[in-house]
């Protein structure tokens, strides 16, 4: 059988097709990979921090006997979970919320009903860092439009190791791996001794992949620190500020 030239044109018509199909399929299943997914980084009940993915959120109203961990036990199974929602609905207290106030609870296994939220996004974009609030240069909550800013990607990490680094660890409730410690026992091992407790005070972070290069230099009472590292992104970025 001889081919013809309209049979040449409907075979690579029919191959294009094929390509154009299976080229659909790869970015469907892309997309199926990569969800709305939101990282929330709280501290547990050790004192530690971590780090949850949330893929969704349900709402519940808060009652007068309602309690974080109560709420973490009855939607999450386990009530050590209660700070995730109280870091997620950024409210520290639970005393302090009026009963009937709406509450989030997250969702932290990906399920059936909530894949309709997908959006595609290249790994590059999938944000690992966060959200918080912001704290301005005086030290206090940062406004904006007459409410508290939000600081979010690098800034937040960036915002949590300044925390870290100036917070003293007896003044945080629980938190026990913030803040560099304000004596040392030999002063010949002062240097060793700083330069290994900031790196491992910033290494308690979950973002943080490793640290790259600490300087330090003193001036009076103040400490000038400067730190380069590379977050669970592979982004190099670097934290300077006096403590």
């Amino acid at each position: 059988m001889i081919e013809t030239e309209n049979d040449k044109q409907d075979r690579v018509v029919d191959l294009m097709n094929r390509l154009l199909d299976q080229t659909y399929r790869v970015m469907a299943l892309a997309k199926e990979k990569q969800t709305n997914v939101e990282c929330v980084v709280y501290t547990d009940h050790e004192g530690n921090d971590a780090l949850v993915l949330v893929y969704d959120h349900k709402t519940v109203q808060m009652t007068s006997t309602t309690t974080f961990d109560s709420l973490a036990k009855e939607h999450l199974g386990d009530p050590d979970l209660g700070p995730i929602i109280s870091y997620y609905n950024k409210i520290q207290f639970e005393h302090a919320v009026p009963a009937g106030t709406d509450i989030k609870i997250p969702v932290l296994t990906k399920q059936a009903q909530n894949q309709n939220n997908r959006i595609y996004a290249t790994p590059e974009m999938q944000d690992n860092y966060g959200r918080d609030i912001a704290i301005a240069d005086d030290g206090d909550f940062a406004v904006a439009n007459g409410d508290l800013a939000v600081v979010s990607g690098p800034d937040n990490l960036a915002q949590a190791i300044g925390n870290r680094l100036s917070t003293s660890g007896k003044k945080r409730l629980r938190v026990g791996v913030y803040g560099i410690r304000a004596t040392v026992g030999d002063t010949l091992a002062i240097e060793s001794y700083l330069f290994g407790s900031i790196e491992q005070t910033i290494k308690e972070d979950p973002r943080i992949e490793k640290i790259e290069e600490i300087y330090v230099e003193g001036d009076g009472d103040a400490l000038f620190v400067s730190v380069i590292y590379e977050d669970i992104n592979g982004n190099q970025d670097k934290y300077e500020g006096s403590i």
